[in-house]
């Protein structure tokens, strides 16, 4: 009997290691889900700095990221399409910026003057565990018909937003799209910080 009893123990200690070790995998996502924007409906967004080419303090870059972390897989209406799908402009997601004084301005990404031929709806399917992101350029940003904004130095704050809509009007031949089952509603990311430097 001795050597069960040992290995009830030892099986007794292992179940409670796993049990404290879930607990602490489950904060610790909790904690990144957090830190990375708060989820609705299943759906998250995040921002995230961006290296690239000519990433400097001057002209920081970032990253849109939208997550499905629900249960079922989602369709996203991120704006429009121009000339067949050539020109894509994912104008449902805005960004908010803080400014070093304190203030506040909503960045909408500019879109074409005037439309004289074909738009589509910009869909993407986004599956179970799926993400898709998008690289933020500030020079295509701008408060809504205004200029981009020169940013001046000092310590700002960037959140996106993404308003999830339905595709309406779509030309004869996408009927279809209007039928999908969107994600509708209102998600927005996390608050990243970022400095942009002396000239």
């Amino acid at each position: 009997m001795e050597p069960w009893r040992r290995f009830g123990k030892k099986l007794l200690v292992l179940s409670a290691v796993m049990v404290v070790t879930t607990t602490i995998l489950a904060k610790v996502a909790e904690g990144l889900a957090g830190s990375e924007g708060t989820p609705v409906d299943g759906l998250q967004i995040s921002v995230l700095p961006a290296q690239t080419a000519d990433q400097s303090e001057l002209r920081p870059a970032f990253t849109v990221e939208l997550r499905n972390l629900g249960d079922h897989d989602l369709i996203l209406n991120l704006g429009i399409m121009l000339a067949n799908g050539r020109r894509q402009y994912a104008d449902a997601i805005t960004l908010l910026l803080g400014f070093p004084s304190g203030s506040k301005q909503r960045l909408v990404l500019m879109g074409p003057a005037f439309v004289a031929g074909r738009m589509d709806p910009l869909v993407v399917p986004l599956p179970v565990g799926a993400s898709f992101s998008i690289p933020v350029d500030f020079t295509k940003f701008a408060p809504f018909g205004k200029d981009p904004l020169k940013l001046e130095p000092g310590t700002y704050v960037l959140q996106a937003q993404f308003q999830g809509k339905k595709a309406i009007n779509p030309n004869l031949d996408m009927q279809g799209m209007a039928l999908m089952p969107y994600w509708t509603g209102t998600v927005i990311s996390n608050k990243l910080q970022f400095e942009i430097g002396m000239r």
